[in-house]
C-alpha cells in the first residue's frame, strides 16, 4: 500500500492548486482523477471550452459590427465551425497539458481512476488502495 501525506480527490481548479500548493510545502501528495486529462470538468468540457468559443463569436461579433468604426475594412469574416472546435480543442489542451507538467514540476502522482474512501485514511483507486494523512475532496 503506498503511502501519502496528502491525497487529492479531483483535479479541477480547487484540486489540482490544493495539490499543487501541497507538494510545494513538501508534502508526499497525489491526486485522483478519472479523467483521461487533468482539470476536471471546468478545463475539459465545462468553462474554459465555453469560454474559447464565447471568445471566437464575440471576435466575429466585433469584426462585423465594430471593426468599420475603427477604419478598418476589408472582407466579412464567416463561420468555419470546424475550425472553430479545432481552437476550443487546442485552447483546452494547452490548458490540461500545464496542470500535467506542473504536476511532474511538483512530484505530484496522479492517480488515474475513481477515488473512493473505504476507511479512514484511506482512498481507493481501482483495485489499488492508497494510506493517508490527509484527503482533501475537491470533486466540484
Amino acid at each position: 500500500m503506498s503511502a501519502y501525506d496528502v491525497i487529492v480527490i479531483g483535479s479541477g481548479p480547487g484540486g489540482y492548486v490544493a495539490a499543487i500548493r501541497c507538494a510545494q510545502h513538501g508534502l508526499k501528495t497525489a491526486c485522483v482523477e478519472g479523467r483521461d486529462t487533468l482539470g476536471g470538468t471546468c478545463l475539459n468540457v465545462g468553462c474554459i471550452p465555453s469560454k474559447a468559443l464565447l471568445h471566437a463569436s464575440h471576435m466575429l461579433h466585433e469584426a462585423e459590427h465594430n471593426f468599420s468604426k475603427m477604419g478598418l475594412k476589408g472582407k466579412s469574416p464567416s463561420v468555419d465551425w470546424q475550425q472553430m472546435l479545432s481552437y476550443k480543442e487546442d485552447t483546452v489542451s494547452a490548458n490540461t497539458k500545464g496542470v500535467e507538467f506542473l504536476f511532474k514540476k511538483n512530484k505530484i502522482d496522479w492517480l488515474k481512476g475513481w477515488g473512493s474512501i473505504p476507511a479512514p485514511g484511506q482512498v481507493k483507486v481501482g483495485d489499488e488502495v492508497y494510506s493517508t494523512k490527509n484527503i482533501i475532496i475537491a470533486s466540484g
